[in-house]
């Protein structure tokens, strides 16, 4: 089933959700990027610290230690069924829900001539 997405729209729940799973990760990635960024100005003040390693070396092994768990878990893939009609579409496009986890999103369909799912259908030369 393809789920026309306007991106214009911002994210769905779904991407949402997938961004919460992940996060731990990045955020180590954050915290590693913060770490490399103070090696890079540490090194115009006569190069890094004893300190400024060890916070690197820490921030690396939480990026292996999130990347492990985030990969441990098991993925979510929704399985979306229709619901409704959506009330703010006139062209009859519909709200899916996930029988799983109950997020929702809604499918404009460029089929039903939603302007909306038009734009968000590739067109094929």
């Amino acid at each position: 089933m393809t789920i026309d997405h306007d991106a214009a729209m911002g994210p769905t729940a779904a991407d949402l959700a997938a961004i919460e799973q992940e996060w731990p990760l990045i955020a180590a990635d954050l915290d590693l990027l913060d770490a490399e960024i103070a090696m890079l100005y540490a090194a115009d003040d006569g190069g890094p610290t004893a300190l400024d390693w060890r916070r690197l070396r820490r921030a690396e092994s939480r990026v292996i230690r999130a990347a492990a768990e985030v990969a441990a878990r098991p993925a979510h893939v929704c399985n979306l069924i229709e619901v409704r009609l959506t009330t703010d579409c006139r062209y009859g496009c519909k709200i899916l829900a996930c029988r799983t986890c109950g997020v929702e999103q809604v499918s404009h369909r460029a089929i039903y001539g939603c302007p909306a799912g038009q734009n968000a259908t590739p067109r094929v030369a």
